[in-house]
Formats: structure tokens, sequence, C-alpha cells
């Protein structure tokens, strides 16, 4: 086991160098990538559409309440499709050397996790250039973001295991990502919905995620005890789901791929 999660941090230090391969501006891409996002929403926005929120005092406040959770879901769709493909991806390497499957899906986990703090703390430089007060709250936002990590992982494995199967699965699960995307409040308020369709904060779990980023971001609110219970139990019960799965269904997906 510990072999194997070495092995996976190797493979997650190779898939980091190995991505902008032949690429001009090479590895900088990994912080240009957030810089982008966050320079896009902010100009277009804030600059542009003059659009504020009342909730805090400051031109940049749309933005502010924007970029956590525009950064927050790029790492979970990211986590939940490259692993929706795992199988496939791997087979050959699966075939040819006896390592388990787990430890090539560990290692999208531990390069999608680094890269996830390297725009994260894009972010907070993002927060100190429009004057928005950087608390010692921000420090809650680092069991979050291994949870909300965890999280994506046990969902993506649970789809990786059964797309073998299921082939359109494939095409499907992009297009779930994208309505799952508006159906949660990421660039828009969820006081816009939560009276018309209550169900989609309910029993959206992401939603519990990104609602702690924005009230940190916005108000440096330390979060409930109930939200931090509910994000840890369905990451916990997600992933004794998703590890459960995996030790019945992997020899036959070993057989058929």
């Amino acid at each position: 086991m510990k072999e194997n999660i070495l092995l996976a941090f190797s493979f997650a230090k190779r898939d980091f160098k190995e991505r902008y391969v032949g690429t001009s501006l090479g590895q900088f891409w990994y912080v240009l990538s957030p810089i982008i996002t966050i320079f896009i929403y902010t100009v277009i926005f804030s600059d542009f559409m003059k659009m504020k929120m009342s909730i805090i005092d400051n031109s940049y406040s749309y933005s502010i309440y924007l970029v956590p959770g525009l950064l927050a879901w790029t790492t979970f769709s990211t986590i939940i499709m490259r692993l929706t493909n795992s199988f496939s991806e791997k087979a050959n390497l699966i075939k040819k050397i006896a390592v388990p499957m787990y430890t090539f899906q560990l290692s999208i986990l531990l390069t999608e996790l680094f890269l996830f703090f390297i725009s994260i703390s894009l972010s907070l430089i993002f927060l100190f250039l429009v004057n928005q007060p950087i608390t010692m709250t921000f420090l809650w936002m680092i069991p979050v973001m291994f949870l909300q990590v965890l999280f994506a992982f046990a969902i993506g494995v649970i789809v990786s295991l059964f797309t073998p199967f299921f082939k359109d699965l494939k095409e499907a699960v992009p297009i779930v990502i994208q309505l799952w995307f508006w159906m949660t409040p990421i660039i828009y308020l969820s006081e816009m919905i939560e009276k018309k369709y209550p169900a989609l904060l309910v029993y959206n779990p992401f939603y519990y995620f990104v609602k702690i980023y924005q009230d940190i971001f916005l108000s440096s609110k330390v979060p409930s005890f109930d939200s931090l219970l509910i994000i840890t139990i369905m990451t916990v019960t997600a992933l004794i789901i998703a590890g459960y799965l995996y030790k019945k269904m992997i020899s036959t997906i070993k057989d058929i791929i």
C-alpha cells in the first residue's frame, strides 16, 4: 500500500511535468491559466459590466464572489472527467505492469490538488490587490479543499468503474457536469433560486462546498459546524462506496479493458 502511494506521487510528478511539454510557456501555464480566469471575470464583470454586490463595500465584490466558486468548480469537474476516462487511457499500462489501477487514479487526485492550491493562492493575491481583507479564517479553506478533492475523487472513481461497461458515460459525463455547473450558485446568487427551486441547493452536494468558499472570500465567515459535518459525511460516504465498488468490480474490469 505504502509503495503504491509513493508510486502515485511519482506518477503525479511526471504528469505535472509532461502536461505542457512542447508548449512555448511550459509549466508557466499552471500559473497563467488561473490568472487569466481571475483577470477575465474581474475585467468583464467588475470593470466592463460594473456588476456589484451590496453585501460588501468593494467595487470588485462580484468578482470576489465569482473567483472561489469558479476555481473550486474547475478542480472538481476536472478530477471527475479525468477519472471517468482513466481506465481506457491507462489500459495498456495496466496490462503491461503490475500496478493497481487506484495508483494511477490517486496520481490524478494529487496533481489536481496541487494545482488547486496554486489557483487559490493566486486568488488570495487577487484579494490583496483589490483591498479585500484576508484573515485567519481563510485557513478553514485548507481542510475544505482536501474534502472537496476527496469527494470529487470518490465520485470520479465510481463513474470510472461503470465506464468500461457503459461507453456512453464518456459522452454523458461532460453534459451532466455542465448541467451541474449551471444548477449550482457559482455565477449567480443562491438567493435567486432558494425559494423557487430549493431542491437545487438542498440536494446539490457541491453547493455545500462552494458556499463555504464564498462566505470566506466575501466576509471571512467561519464555516458552521453543520456545513463542515455535511461535507465530511458526504465525502466519507462517497469514499466508502467508491472503495467497496472498486474491490467488487476491478477484477472484472481488468478482463474487459
